[in-house]
């Protein structure tokens, strides 16, 4: 008897163990996609606008799950160096002025998280911002 399963040949290679495909990434942008292609061209006003964000919120959620671990790791780089455990704590030694004399240093750094951010929100952002006209 012949064990292959014959019924898996169409899907696409199951890489995402445990759970097989699709992937959670795959899987929002189906949805994404649905939106954005299927539903959004027959609308108009309002529920085309509420839809716009809903697929905005997609294509974030896809970049938090592609980026995520490499971003957390970058965030903990950055607080390691400002001598801060979180967050929190670096706003409250900002506030302390414990890095009033350091501060291209600070720049630096905040600078480096809030274009982490930037690229999982608003990747164009930097882009827009270089050629303003187009």
């Amino acid at each position: 008897m012949n064990d292959i399963d014959m019924s898996d040949w169409g899907l696409p290679a199951r890489t995402n163990h445990p759970y097989d495909a699709p992937s959670a990434i795959e899987l929002i942008q189906a949805v994404e996609d649905c939106i954005t292609d299927e539903i959004m061209p027959g609308l108009n006003g309002a529920n085309k606008w509420k839809l716009r964000i809903a697929a905005n919120a997609l294509k974030i959620a896809i970049r938090e799950i592609q980026e995520g671990n490499s971003h957390k790791d970058d965030l903990q780089t950055i607080f390691n160096d400002l001598d801060a455990v979180d967050a929190t704590d670096l706003s409250k030694k900002i506030q302390a002025g414990d890095y009033d004399d350091k501060f291209e240093i600070l720049h630096e750094k905040l600078l480096a998280i809030v274009t982490m951010k930037l690229d999982v929100s608003n990747p164009g952002y930097f882009i827009e911002k270089q050629n303003p006209l187009t």
